[in-house]
């Protein structure tokens, strides 16, 4: 049953009593499953030592209950207070991350930054949580006041309520093609049918209808709105061409429209760098713009097969 578990520690526990600071303490050929946990510990140290209010999300911060055995995570993922998201990039970036993906390149919701650590790894730091329709701060407030706290690493993080969880969990399976069905029909499963009422209720709580529409496959009840395309392409992986044509529809200004055909058009450069795991060269620059070109051409004749077929 769907319902809330809330742990015992208070915000903010006492830093180690150590010499030496955290992020200049040696790290060892760690699994990786160990290593994100321990991030997920210092980063919940760091973050309460500078007032900076935040919730770990999904992966290893998520209620046990809530993703099915084996399932593993590479990467830390936060949720943080809108007006505390430059403290928080300042203080990791002064302990060694570096920028691998800017909120403008990290996604077409421009809601995440990730940053990089060679001993940590990568951390995606979220403004906004995609959707959601709540403004973010309105929506971290509601999180924020019935936040629970989990053990990650021996050290108490602070974590959205089991609900919140949940919900989350399904709104990020409609983004996720591959692993996101199997997600969103576990805690389905997990929570059963008064569980999953309580969290359909969340969704309309925090506007959030059409990203639950998207996650179960509903999206027929949604004809007419201006981002269904969005939702449909990306549950369901579709092209770029696809997205793009999506993302069109859904613009309301020239402004958008303009912003959407220069990122057409334009290479990512943080996206190719992850990539490629290392700086792009212009060659490679070339090869990624042929790529997308060879693409939209040989989306031209499906399309039109497509518009054949229905007609």
């Amino acid at each position: 049953m769907l319902g809330e578990h809330r742990g015992t520690a208070d915000d903010g526990a006492e830093a180690p009593r150590s010499g030496l600071h955290p992020a200049d303490l040696p790290l060892a050929d760690l699994p990786l499953a160990e290593r994100i946990q321990l991030a997920h510990a210092l980063i919940e140290w760091i973050s309460a030592e500078a007032g900076i209010d935040l919730l770990h999300i999904k992966g290893y911060a998520a209620d046990g209950r809530l993703y099915a055995p084996g399932r593993a995570s590479s990467d830390v993922d936060l949720l943080v207070r809108p007006s505390h998201t430059t403290r928080l990039i300042e203080a990791l970036l002064a302990r060694g991350w570096e920028i691998a993906a800017t909120f403008e390149s990290g996604s077409l919701f421009h809601h995440a930054m990730t940053l990089w650590n060679g001993q940590w790894g990568h951390v995606d730091i979220h403004r906004a949580f995609p959707g959601v329709g709540l403004s973010p701060d309105l929506y971290f407030d509601l999180l924020w006041s019935a936040r629970s706290h989990k053990a990650i690493a021996n050290r108490q993080c602070r974590v959205p309520s089991f609900d919140h969880q949940a919900l989350m969990i399904v709104l990020h399976g409609a983004r996720d093609p591959f692993r996101g069905p199997d997600d969103v029909r576990f805690v389905r499963d997990a929570v059963g049918s008064e569980g999953w009422a309580r969290l359909e209720a969340l969704a309309g709580d925090v506007d959030a209808q059409l990203g639950l529409a998207a996650a179960t496959g509903r999206l027929d009840e949604w004809e007419g709105h201006p981002e269904r395309g969005v939702w449909d392409v990306v549950s369901r992986g579709g092209t770029r061409v696809e997205l793009f044509g999506a993302r069109w529809r859904a613009c309301r200004t020239a402004r958008e429209r303009f912003a959407l055909v220069r990122s057409a058009v334009v290479v990512n450069r943080d996206h190719l760098r992850m990539k490629l795991l290392r700086e792009p060269t212009a060659s490679d620059y070339g090869a990624e713009l042929r790529s997308r070109i060879i693409e939209v051409v040989r989306a031209v004749p499906r399309r039109r097969r497509a518009r054949r077929s229905r007609a």
